[in-house]
């Protein structure tokens, strides 16, 4: 039976020293020489606080959900054992040592109410229940980041009764922070002054984040001013126990707009803690946020911000600008599952892929035995040990550098994380097959029917599909100077092309958004597969596309099937829309460059945004709304998008469906997972006429 208990002691007895930091007006300083500190940290999200996206999922999506759904598979007992390996694996000492060596002087720690104050048994009002286990893996954090002299910021990611109806707050839908605020402020406020007692004395202690990225604004029923009077209550509550820690406060609409908090004057130790997606990487985009620091005199820090994937040119920009400008920074954050835009990627065995595709309705359900075999093994190997390093990632990272890092990993015994996977595909076309193992120092040899494949190393192989080609069977051999291991041997299947042709049209369209009759013979594309969410009936949402072109463009028409547009939200991804993500000359590289696109469409508004690709690309765009949809046709300059040069482009399209402020339903054509942002390689393919 779990037990929990009221903490009232302090962790680490000792004399009562002072923290790194401080703040000195704008500056953050070091309180021992007083001299300017740039802050570079990174969050440790997906730790105490998992989010779906971070596993791969958008169903469940949140941390009451993960944990539902796993007691239904496994139980309570074992569930309990699965978030313990889970907890203990996913941040060792090991990444505040690879961090430290980095050159990272900080770590933003998200924390969940949840578990420091347990769901089940708490009380309305004081003295409330904390769990002794969840202070278990703070008190680690405190231990390694004093040994390797690296600062730690507290960050309530999921507060007491949710900050926002959104799943990083872990809400059942509602903010009741807000709407049940005698209840949840003294809970919120008495977490946090338990927090700053456990850990008084400890130097690495730098400051308190007091509530990630609330929501007020968008919810008419909720007092805007409660935002402001709630940090007052936590700040006073802080600073009973801790007079001098920095307290990082984040504005309403997540974490960029603080006029809502003015005047920002009740503590001498404040910092304007904002977030943007992209990173702010301009000088006019970090104007809105200066405004704050020079009105109040007090320091700016882009708490939260990141999730950039190769090249990472966007967070070389970023972080070169923030040093440049004395703005500290938090990227986000050290690691998720199969995903390159942070340090580590945590590979998904095929038996937690299993798991997440029966969550989302594409598989059976496993049995308890099966589920749990994979469940306790994915835990383990969200250890650093077994996760893919990105240096590259790093390095965006200005000034870090993760050199001597990569210098101090020790070989071990070739391991395969992920096997190759068979591979259907069109004569024409790049196969690629990829493997992912650990051991460090590897070398990998790629095979072709078990017989090596000259200059085929590294741990992908690109495969152009010849005429003459038959099946085949692709294999890896991993070695290092401890031992090789061979991987499974998986076949290339060619398979006949049965899709839309891409024709050239001898009569251009006008763009105008209307339906003009040079599209009446060219082959309509459904798009009608849900990666995320579903239409709830034809009526509801839907649509179509057709392509062609001529010398001078590639042309798309798409209509829209949409009973109620919104196009209001600041975020354009959550806005009703159509996004086209080409690849022109099919070459299928791994991650977006300048020649491979996407492009997204909001409805009513006249504005194309290039989200990958060359960003000052010009296109020619139209459409016309209707009461039951909308209409978008579109010119792409080939001297803009690349010439044709293979028999296939790579494409999908794909459209958004949003009935209030966050996307309910995204449609594709080619794709089945919502991973076509992430590489052109998860791109349909249609056959060119020539």
């Amino acid at each position: 039976m779990k037990k929990f208990i009221v903490i009232a002691a302090t962790l680490f007895m000792f004399i009562p020293v002072f923290a790194y930091y401080t703040t000195n007006g704008k500056d953050i300083v070091d309180r021992k020489t007083g001299e300017r500190v740039i802050l570079r940290g990174i969050g440790l999200g997906g730790w105490l606080l998992p989010e779906g996206y971070m596993w791969g999922t958008r169903v469940p999506d949140r941390p009451w959900q993960f944990e539902k759904a796993i007691i239904d598979l496994i139980g309570q007992e074992k569930a309990e054992e699965f978030w313990r390996i889970y907890h203990d694996n996913f941040v060792t000492e090991h990444d505040f040592a690879a961090m430290k060596m980095w050159g990272l002087n900080t770590v933003r720690i998200p924390l969940l109410a949840s578990k420091l104050q347990p769901r089940d048994g708490q009380p309305d009002s004081a003295p409330y229940l904390y769990s002794e286990e969840g202070f278990r893996f703070l008190d680690s954090v405190v231990k390694w980041s004093g040994k390797y002299h690296i600062g730690v910021i507290w960050d309530l990611h999921g507060a007491p009764g949710a900050q926002s109806k959104e799943n990083i707050a872990d809400s059942d839908g509602e903010a009741r922070l807000w709407s049940e605020k005698d209840k949840y402020f003294p809970m919120c406020a008495d977490l946090w002054r338990k927090i700053a007692e456990r850990y008084k004395n400890n130097e690495c202690i730098v400051g308190y984040d007091l509530l990630n990225e609330p929501l007020l604004r968008r919810y008419p029923e909720i007092d805007q001013s409660l935002l402001r009077k709630l940090y007052v209550l936590l700040t006073n509550e802080i600073r009973e126990v801790d007079k001098e820690g920095i307290i990082f406060i984040e504005g309403d609409e997540w974490a960029q707009e603080f006029e809502i908090l003015e005047p920002i004057n009740w503590d001498k130790h404040l910092v304007i803690a904002f977030h943007s997606y992209p990173p702010t990487s301009t000088i006019d985009g970090l104007k809105r946020w200066d405004t704050f620091r020079q009105k109040y005199n007090i320091p700016l820090w882009h708490g939260e911000t990141g999730e950039q994937r190769a090249p990472y040119t966007i967070n070389i920009a970023s972080t070169s600008l923030l040093e440049q400008e004395n703005v500290g920074w938090a990227w986000w954050t050290h690691k998720k599952f199969d995903n390159t835009s942070q340090p580590w990627s945590i590979i998904a065995t095929e038996g937690f892929r299993n798991i997440l595709d029966y969550w989302r309705g594409r598989a059976p359900r496993p049995n308890a035995e099966d589920a749990e075999k994979w469940l306790f093994d994915q835990a383990r190997l969200t250890n650093t040990k077994y996760c893919v390093f990105l240096p590259d990632m790093v390095k965006s990272l200005v000034p870090l550098d993760p050199e001597s890092y990569l210098a101090s990993l020790e070989d071990f015994f070739p391991e395969i994380l992920l096997q190759p996977r068979e591979v259907n595909t069109y004569t024409g076309m790049p196969a690629y097959f990829e493997i992912i193992a650990v051991g460090n120092n590897l070398n990998i040899q790629w095979n072709k029917n078990n017989i090596p494949i000259e200059g085929a190393t590294g741990n992908e192989l690109k495969y152009i599909v010849s005429p003459g080609d038959t099946l085949a069977y692709f294999s890896a051999t991993v070695q290092n100077r401890l031992g090789n291991i061979t991987s499974l041997a998986v076949p290339l299947n060619i398979i006949p092309y049965i899709g839309p042709i891409l024709k050239e049209t001898a009569s251009a369209p006008i763009i105008d958004g209307k339906i003009d009759k040079c599209w009446d013979n060219v082959q309509k594309c459904e798009i009608d597969k849900a990666v995320y969410g579903k239409a709830e009936c034809e009526k509801d949402f839907g649509g179509y596309f057709k392509t062609m072109y001529d010398q001078k463009n590639l042309y798309f028409l798409v209509e829209v099937t949409d009973d109620s547009i919104v196009n209001s939200n600041r975020s354009r991804f959550q806005n009703d829309g159509v996004e086209i993500y080409l690849d022109t000359d099919n070459n299928r590289p791994k991650y977006y460059t300048q020649e491979e696109f996407i492009v997204r469409i909001v409805p009513g508004r006249n504005d194309i945004f290039i989200d990958r690709g060359k960003r000052d690309a010009i296109f020619s765009m139209k459409q016309t709304i209707a009461p039951k949809g909308y209409v978008v046709e579109l010119a792409l300059p080939w001297d803009e998008v690349g010439k044709l040069s293979s028999a296939y482009i790579g494409l999908d399209v794909q459209i958004n469906d949003t009935d209030s402020t966050t996307r309910k339903t995204k449609l594709s054509w080619a794709n089945t997972r919502d991973d076509a942002n992430s590489s052109p390689r998860n791109l349909g393919a249609i056959k060119t006429a020539k």
